[in-house]
C-alpha cells in the first residue's frame, strides 16, 4: 500500500528534530505519547479505526509497517 502523503508529512513534522523520514523501514522513534497522537492522526484524517488490539509497537516501528496495517485495514473493509 502506498502512504497516504498526510500520513508521512504528519510524521516528518512531528518527529522533530529528528530529520524527515526517506526510507520506509527506517525506524520512526516515537515515543507512546507520540504513538497515541499518530493513531488520533489516523483515526481522525484518515477515517481508519485502530483497534486495540492493533495497538501494538510492531505494527508503527516504521512507515512500512503502517502502510501493512493500513492495508490489512482496507482490504478487510473491502471484505467483510
Amino acid at each position: 500500500m502506498e502512504i497516504p502523503s498526510k500520513l508521512t508529512e504528519y510524521i516528518d513534522n512531528n518527529r522533530a528534530p529528528l530529520p524527515p523520514i526517506t526510507d520506509p523501514d527506517e525506524p520512526l522513534q516515537v515515543d507512546s505519547l507520540g504513538l497515541i497522537r499518530l493513531v488520533a492522526f489516523i483515526e481522525n484524517e484518515l477515517g481508519i479505526r485502530i483497534e486495540d488490539e492493533e495497538l501494538l509497537a510492531e505494527n508503527f516501528t516504521s512507515l512500512r509497517t503502517i502502510g501493512a496495517l493500513l492495508e490489512s485495514k482496507s482490504k478487510a473493509a473491502e471484505n467483510p
